[in-house]
């Protein structure tokens, strides 16, 4: 590979990581911008709130009067001013939560005019009613002219709250836009991390060919020791700085994945946890079709959440230790065990050759393994019982695998893709997984200087054979 296209694979690496942390950065201040609309929502409730105390204020004031010209019960007196008291307390905690609404401040001057009227009234009522004659009370107390303050102290308070309801549903609106925006924005990222990762994948394919080549034409020229070491100098001049390359490039690549798809789950859980604040907050006001809205965002943030994961785990394969010799006798026997419950569920047959011992990474292999015996399972028609066969072959330098099994088989024209990462053949309704498998199974293989294939018949089987280098 010459500089400009190592150049070009480290461009695309660098605009991939910055691309999707500029749309990660927008899903943030996007975030902010929800706070900053939720704080004004929950602002003017607590404005509505006001209105309606002040509103039952006045009316448990007039009730303690009342009870007092009925009963002249010193008690209902000091209930009274107590009510007068927190009315006034009322009106200027309502007076400062309005002071930026020049309309509801007009309308709380209204509204304290008629309050202060009405109880100047009460006070004429409560300090005079003893003194005055029953006809003079009569002729005092203006019946008419009160319930005419009394409904204009409703109607202002009508006015107000149908204003507050104005606003509340304009920040409502808001509110709701930059929800579906930030959605919209997690979705963009997503896909743009997943172009941007299968475009320098495409990139690194050819040094892996190359190596591959390369490996197979040495591998001929072996017959004997003298040969095996001149094999081993020519590998070295050969490949040196083609493998040095290639490891650096992956290592960037996984990198990237780490990076990119660690940094979505935080917008990714924000979203999740926006969705179950709305609908606890406004259950009660969601028809039934937003809430078939609310579930189908529910379940595409909960698939966008199990993609990231195993794009993440993707990306974590060959950190998990050092390699190591490994008994596949014992390791087949302890994935048994692991998977017991779904052989036994389904009358799993699994059957195998003596199989070797290799060096490699144990929690790879054990997933390689895992993987090839969980998909044959999946993918056997209900009516037919699994039955899954591991063979083994060996070379000098080494070891050829075949999981053969009795399942539905794959289209001649599918079998070049299944290895590709995200790639389905079914849909997730009649068998549930992310397409990510078969995948892990070809980058395991290659950790392990193999290769990975398959060959299959519809309705009879599949064969996936792969080789561990020893």
């Amino acid at each position: 590979m010459d500089t400009t296209q190592s150049k070009n694979i480290v461009r695309s690496l660098y605009l991939s990581f910055f691309s999707t942390l500029a749309v990660i950065l927008l899903i943030g201040a996007l975030y902010l911008a929800s706070q900053y609309s939720q704080k004004w929502i929950v602002h003017t409730n607590e404005v509505k709130a006001e209105i309606h105390s002040v509103s039952e204020t006045i009316l448990k004031a007039e009730t303690k009067l009342r009870g007092y010209l009925i009963s002249k019960d010193p008690d209902y007196r000091v209930d009274y001013k107590v009510e007068v008291a927190k009315l006034n307390e009322r009106l200027k905690t309502l007076e400062e939560k309005i002071e930026d609404d020049p309309i509801q401040v007009k309308n709380l001057k209204k509204m304290r005019s008629l309050l202060n009227q009405r109880i100047m009234g009460m006070n004429d009522n409560l300090d005079n009613y003893i003194l005055r004659t029953p006809e003079e009370n009569r002729k005092k107390s203006g019946r008419a002219e009160t319930l005419q303050l009394i409904e204009d102290i409703e109607r202002m308070k009508n006015v107000m709250l149908i204003e507050e309801n104005e606003i509340l549903k304009d920040r409502k609106s808001t509110y709701d836009n930059i929800y579906i925006l930030s959605l919209i924005a997690l979705v963009i990222a997503l896909l743009l991390m997943l172009y941007n990762v299968y475009a320098v994948k495409k990139r690194l394919i050819p040094l892996f060919s190359r190596l591959a080549e390369n490996n197979d034409k040495l591998i001929e020229l072996v017959h004997s020791r003298d040969d095996e070491i001149a094999l081993k100098e020519a590998q070295m001049a050969m490949n040196e700085d083609l493998i040095h390359e290639m490891e650096n490039k992956n290592k960037q690549l996984n990198q990237f994945a780490y990076i990119a798809s660690h940094d979505l789950q935080e917008p990714l859980r924000t979203v999740d946890n926006f969705i179950d604040l709305f609908e606890e907050d406004y259950a009660d006001k969601l028809d039934g079709e937003a809430a078939t809205y609310f579930g189908f965002i529910k379940g595409a943030t909960s698939r966008m959440k199990t993609l990231i994961t195993g794009l993440l785990n993707y990306s974590r394969l060959g950190r998990s230790g050092t390699r190591s010799k490994v008994e596949l006798s014992k390791l087949l026997e302890e994935i048994k065990i692991d998977l017991g419950s779904k052989i036994e569920e389904t009358n799993t047959t699994i059957t195998h050759d003596n199989l070797p011992v290799v060096t490699g990474y144990p929690v790879e292999l054990r997933q390689l393994f895992s993987n090839l015996i969980t998909n044959a399972i999946k993918f056997t028609p209900p009516e037919r019982d699994p039955k899954i066969h591991i063979s083994v072959s060996s070379t000098k330098l080494y070891c050829k695998f075949q999981v053969t099994d009795n399942g539905l088989g794959i289209k001649k024209e599918h079998l070049e893709k299944v290895f590709n990462m995200f790639t389905r053949l079914h849909s997730a309704k009649d068998y549930e997984g992310t397409g990510i498998g078969l995948a892990f199974c070809q980058k395991i293989v290659e950790l392990h200087k193999g290769k990975i294939s398959v060959s299959s018949t519809i309705g009879e089987g599949s064969t996936f054979t792969f080789t561990l280098k020893k």
